[in-house]
């Protein structure tokens, strides 16, 4: 790659065009925000920036900018000592031991997403030494179907295997969080060495340091999602690209190796980190090597990635059919066209998303009081004669994620914008490059303090304040999300000497009614557009009617699809804990909706967190199971000398007991 003056025009370009982007509402004009979304973080933003802006004017006047020159000496003492070694490791421990705390605080130790919940099965099959566990009987599909579980022919997760391998080997030593501290470590070196290479020891240094200060970096770590490990491989990748300048084919191999391992944990990711990886090695590896080390990396990425292939073939049957796509089928790929649930995408709608993230970026990686990628866009047109070619590499790292998921139609927010993890290495070496450049830009406004120094200085102020303001109420905005995920029903059971038992657990009624079409045989793509078409009291009686005629598949589709034709969707009444419950809008419910009802507001819970605490045999000391009521029976025949318990509350709102199933009455009393 030559050199040139190209970086001073691009980079800054490129960020300036990112910063625009996370502000001006294309997400509420093209894709599901509200302009209201965007008003309140432009509030909160604006106010902010005033008060931290304050309050660092203040100090900077009553200390007759003594405040800034302190914070500046204090970073060079910290930048020179102690050594690298150790300052990475001391930040590294940092990072695990907040994760930690985090997932055992404000998680309770246990999975919180959905995501998790699938893994986590897929990891207890794993320790059985299984690919796959054979499905439990089609009268008790019900009982234990969850979302992103498959039940056929196979019972597996439809995720690839790595993140459940990781959390295979946390069971396997006692708790699946485990090797979370592992992860954390990993991304603190590899984001150091990377940006030692991209931007010197200041921005390193400065880097790791941010990756601690970032709840949303701590909040991912703590928790059982993938995205830790994703992040950690692909940054670790880069790094060991940036070591091609003196060991080019140990270095490439090596980099491809860790892309092959991180494509078995998050494909797409595994993609959008081959591009810095390759930019890496053709600025670092020697002249006339760098397209063989591009071909090293390439044949170990390969390699490595053959597991993967391995694995597919053994669930899916077919080496490059990944879980996801057998499920739901193609349209769960990149692309503009219909999506297996919510609104189609389109190039409208992907530029929209797009701002989203962006703007959910700005919101949650360091809890600012102000976008943080107007900070970067403004210290690096700045400094933009400053800039060199390396300055463009964390520029690519995170646009190749942010262009890939352009053409990816699904969106959540789970802790911040979870999709953009494994950029988030790339953006703090920007944000810290950015603080770097800053520094040095101005006239001075007070004795040995420029207006760049100055800026920093109240960087510094607003992150404070930010962490101050912001982040305790969203650490405890995730802990009181959803209850039922800080339940140990294991743990409860030993207390209550519960042995060689069946626990049914509730989950409200369209959960029930959802598993219930996936054991009738409708696929799951059909079922979220019809359970989003049918009130749940028409969809009741229609799965009722199906069972009880012994017709499922076909048929039973094509009915539902007639009732779907009809527009009747019913709507919300909230007669439930479950927001998205919709009844008929006559209000007229026949006798057994009203059941269904009556048996929600005793008090539910959830049980797809729970399907993990079972043997993938469904034969361990105690059986976890979805209370079905009547569809209880044959699960119940299943285990004939075994305790029957429900765990549930009493009463709404009220703690989960294990209450006796009586075993001489008729399952249909269980409601």
């Amino acid at each position: 790659m030559s050199g040139g003056r190209w970086p001073s025009a691009v980079v800054p370009g490129a960020l300036v065009l990112a910063a625009a982007w996370s502000l001006i509402p294309l997400g509420a004009w093209m894709a599901d925000a509200s302009l209201g979304y965007y008003a309140t973080t432009w509030q909160a933003w604006f106010w902010g920036t005033v008060v931290a802006g304050l309050a660092a004017a203040a100090a900077l006047l009553l200390s007759r900018g003594a405040a800034a020159t302190w914070l500046l000496d204090g970073w060079r003492r910290l930048a020179g000592r102690p050594r690298a070694p150790w300052f990475v490791a001391v930040v590294s421990v940092v990072l695990a031991g907040a994760a930690l705390a985090t997932c055992l605080v404000a998680f309770s130790g246990n999975p919180r997403n959905v995501d998790g919940f699938a893994q986590l099965f897929q990891a207890r099959i794993f320790l059985a030494g299984r690919l796959w566990a054979p499905p439990p009987p089609p009268a008790e599909i019900a009982n234990f179907a969850t979302l992103h579980v498959i039940i056929g022919p196979r019972w597996f997760s439809q995720y690839p295997p790595g993140q459940s391998l990781v959390l295979a080997a946390g069971l396997a030593a006692g708790a699946w969080w485990l090797l979370n501290p592992v992860f954390a470590v990993a991304l603190v070196a590899g984001t150091y060495r990377v940006a030692r290479w991209c931007a010197g020891e200041t921005s390193a240094r400065l880097s790791a340091v941010l990756l601690c200060l970032s709840p949303f970096v701590v909040a991912v770590s703590g928790s059982e999602m993938s995205h830790l490990p994703a992040a950690a491989l692909g940054v670790l990748a880069a790094a060991s690209a940036a070591g091609a300048e003196r060991r080019w084919r140990r270095s490439a191999a090596v980099a491809g190796a860790l892309l092959g391992v991180l494509a078995a944990v998050r494909p797409l990711d595994a993609v959008s980190a081959a591009v810095p990886v390759a930019v890496i090695l053709l600025m670092a590896a020697p002249p006339g090597r760098r397209i063989a080390a591009l071909g090293v990396t390439g044949i170990a990425g390969a390699l490595f990635t053959v597991p993967l292939l391995w694995y597919n073939a053994g669930t899916t049957g077919s080496w490059h059919e990944l879980g996801y796509i057998y499920l739901w089928g193609p349209n769960h790929s990149l692309g503009f066209h219909p999506v297996p649930w919510g609104i189609p995408l389109t190039p409208a709608r992907a530029v929209g998303l797009t701002s989203l993230d962006l703007h959910q970026l700005d919101a949650y990686l360091f809890d600012a009081p102000f976008p943080v990628l107007v900070l970067v866009a403004v210290a690096f047109v700045a400094a933009r004669r400053r800039l060199g070619e390396r300055d463009a590499v964390p520029v690519v790292g995170a646009g190749a994620l942010v262009g890939l998921l352009f053409f990816y139609w699904h969106r959540d927010v789970f802790y911040g914008p979870r999709f953009l993890f494994t950029a988030v290495p790339w953006l703090v070496i920007l944000v810290a490059r950015g603080l770097v450049l800053l520094r040095r830009v101005g006239r001075d406004v007070a004795p040995g303090v420029t207006a760049g120094h100055a800026a920093v200085f109240a960087f510094a102020v607003a992150m404070a304040l930010g962490l101050a303001t912001v982040t305790p109420g969203r650490l405890a905005a995730y802990r009181r999300a959803t209850p039922v995920f800080d339940l140990h029903p294991d743990r409860d059971a030993k207390r209550a000497g519960i042995h060689h038992a069946v626990v049914v657990i509730p989950d409200g009624w369209g959960t029930r009614l959802i598993v219930r079409m996936w054991a009738q045989g409708v696929p799951a793509p059909r079922s979220t557009r019809l359970y989003a078409a049918i009130d749940a009291c028409s969809l009741e009686q229609a799965l009722d009617r199906a069972s009880a005629a012994g017709t499922g598949g076909p048929p039973l589709v094509a009915g539902l699809d007639s009732l779907a034709s009809l527009g009747r969707p019913g709507i919300r009444t909230g007669a439930t804990l479950d927001p998205n419950l919709r009844l008929p809008a006559s209000g007229a419910l026949a006798p057994e909706c009203r059941a269904e009802l009556a048996r929600d507001s005793a008090g539910m819970l959830a049980f797809a967190p729970f399907l993990y605490l079972n043997r993938p045999s469904l034969d361990g000391d105690v059986v976890w199971a979805r209370d079905l009521g009547a569809g209880n029976a044959a699960l119940f025949a299943r285990y004939p000398d075994r305790a029957r318990y429900r765990y549930a509350p009493r009463e709404a709102g009220g703690e989960p007991v294990f209450t006796p199933l009586d075993r001489t009455v008729e399952a249909r009393a269980v409601r």
